[in-house]
């Protein structure tokens, strides 16, 4: 494990040399900036309310490395424990965009390459970036890789600190160009039966100070086979979210070998600076077959007795069901697979003190908000004393009817006509953000009104809801103990309506190169409260139907930053919609959004 302070220089030079001004923020690319192509910043018009503080907006960016291609045998083996009969060779030509097409075209689901993370820092009133962080260069320069995996969507998500010193984020102990990290397993958690065998990466957690602008780094082994998707420091504490297991079927992985992983996955913590990578598991330990916990006593992980441990795991059966925090028998659901209730992407630490998470993606557990322990146990930089004695429950109430979000599943309504009914003529009650219903990533909630939760979703990526607003904002009030939606907002994301995305300089490769996209949601949001009482939000669009074909991966479009300011009056929400401020330049993608203050 290793722990890096980026302390180069005195703070005054050291600030000047890692925060550019204007410039370019691609590698090997010289000239202005690309956000000032014509996809770029598209301020917005009219009157714009005064923040109360003056607080900066800070984006965080995947970037591309334009000179990289891809060649050669994949790190992919179906069959991992044996050796590789069938390699995957990677798809020609191997630059980007094409490089994107590989998980549709081969058997490699895992793809991805590992980038520069830039952070763009936006001061209050501008209309484009005024300075930016490249990460990943300041860290190489302290002797320190670190960088995201594009085009994992669920990465860089950014959150402020509980005393509002410190912003955190995460990626991977690892060079640029590296292939396949976001599903390799970590150092310390090996799963045999991952057919990523990419090197072993540290999952990493990266900590920028404020005030002095020394990024720290500290890495861990939680999310073996998946990633890390967003972290916050509370008390010297990091409480993290992410996914683990990339377990394959040629063999089945082992119940203890599941057991491992969901002792690897959901929220996590660890503290600050640790010199053990091992981070451990926050939530009440819930079994299907009366397997037991016991916390580690040294560095490692801890130990699930489990009577199945050595037996193979069937799929689509109820044995097993091991689960930290949250279990889908709370609901009188049976027994879920062995970790995966707890993949968990969104997470918000609220101004009162209270952390909540979200899960909107894969086909198990229940896609909603949940609440991470009593109201409240963080404030003032507290921590969960017993970490196996957290509740993690559903925020929202589920619907009358299920439909499992899934294009083409079972029961999607016909032709979505119950959706668009759903959304076009009924109250945004009739398809509330719960089991599996909606697709929530970020949560924002003003400190003035914890009785608020402004929620992002996504979107199903099915083309066919976009243009009825499968994804955007969701409005939530609480009275008493239940949360209500009160609006669902999607004007001005322009869903489903094609925005081109350009190369003007040919950075990769042929000036004048250029696809489409369209916006299907909004994955992380952040936002501040107004003079006026008002609220502006920020958010990341979520993307679908690029024109480069089905099988190229919407992780690696060109997404957008987008704002809209709304005002709260009992239940009415009142808005004139969103406007976009930047589209990121070609071959790069927006991620994380926070303030640096609250």
């Amino acid at each position: 494990m290793k722990s890096t302070a980026l302390r180069l220089l005195p703070i005054a030079a050291m600030t000047s040399m890692l925060w550019a001004c204007g410039g370019s923020s691609t590698p090997g690319q010289s000239g202005p900036n690309p956000s000032s192509a014509p996809s770029a910043p598209n301020p917005a018009s009219g009157t714009t309310p005064t923040p109360t503080a003056q607080a900066s907006l800070l984006v965080s960016r995947g970037v591309y490395d334009p000179s990289f291609t891809v060649t050669g045998t994949l790190p992919y083996n179906a069959t991992p424990e044996t050796t590789n009969a069938s390699p995957v060779s990677a798809v020609t030509p191997g630059t980007y965009p094409n490089v994107f097409t590989t998980e549709g075209t081969t058997p490699d689901g895992n793809f991805g390459v590992t980038a520069d993370i830039v952070i763009d820092q936006w001061a209050a009133g501008a209309t484009s970036p005024t300075t930016y962080l490249d990460v990943t260069a300041a860290a190489k320069k302290g002797g320190f890789d670190f960088t995201t995996s594009f085009a994992s969507k669920s990465e860089l998500a950014m959150n402020l600190s509980q005393d509002g010193t410190a912003i955190t984020f995460n990626g991977y102990n690892a060079p640029i160009d590296s292939i396949d990290l976001s599903n390799s397993n970590t150092p310390g958690v090996i799963d045999p039966t991952n057919p990523d065998v990419a090197t072993p990466t540290y999952r990493t957690v990266a900590q920028l100070n404020l005030a002095t602008k020394a990024v720290t780094f500290t890495n861990t082994n939680a999310y073996s086979g998946n990633n890390g998707r967003a972290s916050v420091l509370v008390g010297g504490q990091y409480y993290i979210v992410g996914n683990a297991g990339n377990s394959g079927s040629s063999p089945n992985p082992t119940y203890g070998q599941l057991d491992m992983l969901t002792m690897n996955t959901g929220v996590q913590t660890i503290a600050a600076g640790s010199s053990c990578a091992f981070s451990q598991p926050v939530g009440t330990f819930f079994s299907g077959n009366s397997s037991t916990y016991a916390a580690p006593t040294s560095c490692g992980l801890g130990t699930i007795t489990d009577a199945l441990s050595s037996t193979t795991f069937a799929k689509k059966t109820n044995a097993g069901g091991n689960q930290f925090g949250f279990s889908l028998t709370a609901l009188s659901q049976p027994y879920d697979k062995t970790g995966k209730d707890a993949n968990f992407r969104g997470l918000f630490l609220a101004p009162d003190g209270t952390l909540y998470v979200s899960k909107g993606s894969g086909s198990n557990g229940v896609n909603t908000v949940f609440q991470v322990g009593a109201a409240g146990a963080l404030a003032n930089g507290a921590k969960f004393s017993d970490l196996q004695n957290v509740a993690i429950t559903p925020l929202f109430t589920a619907p009358t009817t299920a439909w499992s979000g899934a294009p083409g599943a079972a029961n999607e309504p016909a032709s979505n006509a119950t959706l668009t009914t759903a959304l076009t003529t009924a109250s945004a009650t009739s398809w509330p953000m719960s089991w599996n219903t909606g697709f929530p990533f970020g949560m924002w909630m003003p400190k003035t009104n914890t009785n608020l939760m402004f929620v992002a979703d996504e979107g199903d990526g099915d083309p066919a809801d976009m243009t009825i607003g499968s994804g955007g904002l969701w409005v939530y009030q609480k009275s008493g103990s239940t949360w209500t939606a009160i609006a669902h907002i999607t004007q001005g994301l322009n869903l489903g309506q094609a925005y081109t995305v350009t190369d003007t300089a040919g950075t990769y490769g042929t000036a004048g190169a250029k696809y489409t996209t369209s916006a299907d949601g909004l994955r992380n949001i952040t936002g501040q409260i107004n003079s006026d009482g008002s609220y502006t939000l920020y958010a990341i669009t979520s993307t679908a139907n690029n024109s480069l074909g089905t099988t190229f991966d919407a992780g690696a479009d060109s997404n957008q930053l987008v704002k809209i300011t709304l005002s709260v009056s009992g239940t009415t929400v009142t808005t004139s919609g969103f406007s976009v401020m930047q589209t990121a330049p070609y071959g790069q993608v927006l991620r994380g959004v926070t303030m640096t203050s609250r």
